[in-house]
């Protein structure tokens, strides 16, 4: 028997009984044990001297038997792990004879090649022959290790970007914020959202979308300072925080690098892509004392420079506050008037351009409440579209629309198109077709009686489920028309794909008819489109006689505007229409 097996057997032995030797199959069979087992298992002394080792342990560790064999365990495992006089294994070895010590202790290992690598290790004590030893048994769970470092990451940061994640942003935040407390430090958080961002989802994909949220995220972090941290809280918004050491002012100085720091288009795919943003800053302290109250005013002030026309910087004041507070109001009063029942509909009708006689009639959304009045859709719209009620009321809508129009046709007092604007997101939404299917069952409203109406941003989407929705209306009878043509960016490929039935004309190209050339030009080239793809044309916003001349010269087709009639409830529009019924 050779030395590693007079070593193995011996080691095997004592782990055995402890004290003196066993013989015969039991001796054997613990030595056997000792070779094959999977882990690396070694035996030292009590002053750190490698006695045996098993051949898992030539296979972790990359070292030769030989070249371990009577050498110090500190080649293994780096100090201070390793002594077994004053270290980690000594601390525990006080208190039994057999006693199994250290289990479940991570330590780092230490390869031939100078790598070092996460080790799970146990370790036991024995006596064999009067000499104390220790048995360690080492598992390597570098690879657990990586596993658990990458899920950790994961929980914290954001796997597109790399940023911080909200929750570990919050985290950090309200750490930095109770360090400055008393400190005489202030904090900044910037609240950064990017403009334009949805065109560029929408027309060029999410592919795009997303490395451009990737360089952006890059071009932000080369901007900040190494003390400061970038998060991105979704979409397309990230939060940094600084730490001002009672510079007030450097707050807005890193905000506007930032601002400048998309000056450079993205070239990506192809595509030279512009991006701005908007930038919201709060300051601790200041009116919050909380990290998730210091972020929501930097929202808020984000959310005031984007009202201000973008690519710009906000810094909070108690003023936002107080028009954050209004709106939640508002948001909170639109939720109670859907239970309530205060919308209702106002109903203007459009009229063919060459006979004057009604062709078709729009729905517009009106809110009366209770305290307030008759409010007009531009000051609750946007808030219910910010705070995503808009596609539980376009529910309402085109129900109550529906059903008023088949009214209207059964009493024989008009019978035309229905036009229902629809916004992005209920125009996205796979349950849109449905919705509008049914819809027209209940009412008996016929398909080719409703329009729908969309704006630009939501024709020229590149979106599958908005393709698909366009086609199944087309495909079951109901009109298209696209809203406000003109005033964003539209694919003429994509005007010939989705088939419009009509393209209402923007009413600011009206108004400066019939002396703004330029005007003149775009109406021109606008009905040129319509004509050239067997299109109708709505124009929109007609006040005056020479505005109508203009536009019949043209060749538009139909008009709406208060030259020929202002939006009123159905009530008052059925009054209108048997009046004209009678006088025939």
């Amino acid at each position: 028997m050779n030395n590693r097996e007079d070593n193995a057997v011996g080691v095997a032995e004592g782990l055995g009984c402890g004290l003196g030797r066993q013989d015969g199959l039991e001796s054997a069979l613990t030595g056997a044990i000792f070779n094959a087992a999977v882990d690396s298992m070694l035996v030292i002394n009590a002053h750190g001297i490698v006695q045996a080792l098993n051949q898992a342990t030539v296979q972790t560790f990359g070292f030769a038997e030989d070249e371990l064999l009577g050498k110090n365990i500190s080649m293994l495992m780096p100090e201070p792990h390793a002594r077994a006089h004053d270290g980690y294994l000594h601390d525990y070895c006080a208190g039994g004879e057999r006693k199994v010590i250290g289990i479940g202790r991570e330590v780092t290992g230490r390869r031939k090649d100078g790598s070092c690598f996460a080790l799970h290790l146990s370790v036991g004590e024995f006596q064999l022959d009067g000499q104390r030893l220790f048995v360690g048994i080492c598992h390597d769970i570098s690879d657990r290790r990586k596993f658990t470092e990458h899920i950790t990451f994961l929980a914290a940061h954001d796997t597109l970007t790399g940023c911080v994640n909200r929750h570990r942003f919050l985290q950090a935040l309200d750490l930095g914020m109770q360090a400055c407390k008393g400190a005489g430090r202030q904090l900044a958080v910037l609240f950064i959202d990017l403009d334009g961002f949805k065109q560029i989802n929408d027309h060029h994909g999410h592919g795009i979308g997303d490395l451009v949220l990737k360089q952006a995220a890059e071009r932000f972090q080369k901007s900040l300072r190494d003390t400061d941290m970038l998060g991105r809280v979704g979409g397309d918004e990230f939060v940094a925080s600084l730490l001002l050491d009672g510079e007030a002012n450097r707050a807005e100085e890193i905000a506007e690098r930032l601002i400048a720091s998309l000056d450079e288009p993205f070239v990506i795919g192809g595509f030279c892509l512009l991006v701005r943003a908007s930038i919201g800053i709060s300051i601790y302290p200041g009116h919050c004392e909380s990290a998730d109250g210091l972020m929501n005013e930097a929202d808020i002030a984000m959310y005031q420079a984007k009202v201000d026309g973008g690519n710009s910087i906000c810094l909070f004041s108690q003023a936002l506050r107080e028009k954050s507070e209004q709106t939640y109001r508002v948001v909170s009063r639109l939720r109670k008037a859907l239970e309530l029942e205060q919308f209702e509909l106002h109903y203007q009708l459009q009229v063919d351009l060459q006979t004057l006689q009604p062709s078709g009639m729009e729905a517009l959304l009106r809110w009366r409440d209770g305290s307030r009045g008759l409010i007009a859709p531009g000051q609750f719209i946007p808030i219910a579209l910010k705070y995503g009620l808009m596609p539980t009321i376009g529910q309402w809508v085109i129900r109550q629309a529906c059903a008023d129009n088949a009214r209207l046709i059964a009493e024989g007092l008009l019978d035309v198109t229905m036009a229902v604007n629809i916004c992005a997101p209920m125009f996205s939404g796979a349950d849109f077709v449905p919705l509008v299917r049914k819809t027209l069952s209940d009412s008996g409203l016929p398909a080719n009686r409703l329009e729908i109406e969309i704006t630009e941003d939501i024709a020229m989407s590149s979106s599958v489920q908005v393709m698909q929705n366009a086609q199944e209306l087309r495909a079951h009878g109901v009109l298209l028309a696209m809203d406000d043509f003109g005033v964003g960016f539209s694919s003429l490929g994509r005007l010939k794909s989705l088939r419009f039935n009509k393209l209402k004309i923007d009413r600011s190209f009206v108004s400066g008819l019939p002396g703004n050339a330029s005007d003149q030009s775009i109406i021109h080239a606008i009905l040129g489109i319509a004509r050239g793809m067997q299109m109708h044309t709505v124009a929109e916003g007609i006040e005056t006689q020479e505005q109508l001349a203009y536009l019949q010269a043209e060749g538009c087709s139909q008009g709406q505007g208060f030259l020929f009639a202002r939006p009123i409830p159905l009530v008052e529009l059925t009054d209108v229409l048997r009046a004209r019924k009678l006088r025939g």
